[in-house]
């Protein structure tokens, strides 16, 4: 009986999983000086108030007008920002087959993700891919983020996955720590090949 026989649930996480998340690089596309960039990162994007964008603490266009007066650009240039950012999520090479081959192979995929309703609308009508999860849990919709428990209760509670037979996709650690905290198999995605190579571990009947 190998240890992940039981594995059967898949929870991934979209931005720098299934999608890359590059900000800095369209703040540089769209402002080539860089004190302006700095300034930028710096009070949108690193700002503690992106986090209750993501969250869902306020919708999309109090975002443009709330970080224009943060940034000192103007609320048209910070909404062109905000949009600029979610027409740069493209896929990550070899993630989208990753997930074709766990759909094949019967697994239940879940998606957890740290973004705003409005963008994770955006990407449902871009790829069809996402149309591959069972559950989707968006933190902009129960006002809840990652790494807080709670999120993850959310998500064992909607779904009635068991957490030791799931294993969890995210590119940052302490998403990771969080997960495995509560319960989950955890693996901290670097790129495609390599977590396919550790997801045979617990999902050892997937043909990977």
């Amino acid at each position: 009986h190998s240890p992940g026989r039981a594995n059967r649930n898949e929870v991934s996480d979209a931005g720098g999983v299934l999608i890359k998340w590059e900000p800095p690089a369209v703040v540089a596309r769209l402002h080539p000086e860089a004190e302006t960039q700095a300034i930028i990162r710096r009070q949108i994007f690193e700002h503690q108030d992106w986090l209750e964008f993501v969250r869902g603490t306020f919708d999309e266009a109090a975002a443009a007008e709330h970080f224009a007066r943060l940034s000192g650009r103007s609320v048209e240039e910070t909404r062109a920002l905000i949009r600029a950012t979610r027409e740069a999520l493209v896929p990550i090479d070899g993630t989208i087959e990753l997930l074709d081959d766990l759909v094949a192979a019967g697994v239940h995929l879940y998606l957890l993700s740290n973004m705003p309703v409005s963008t994770f609308e955006y990407l449902q009508r871009r790829y069809p891919f996402f149309g591959h999860f069972k559950h989707h849990v968006i933190s902009g919709a129960i006002l809840l983020v990652k790494p807080e428990p709670a999120i993850y209760e959310h998500l064992v509670e909607k779904t009635g996955i068991v957490p030791g037979e799931t294993v969890f996709i995210d590119d940052l650690l302490k998403n990771i720590i969080a997960a495995r905290e509560c319960g989950l198999h955890a693996i901290q995605f670097r790129d495609a090949p390599s977590c396919r190579v550790e997801l045979r571990t617990y999902l050892p009947d997937a043909g990977l």
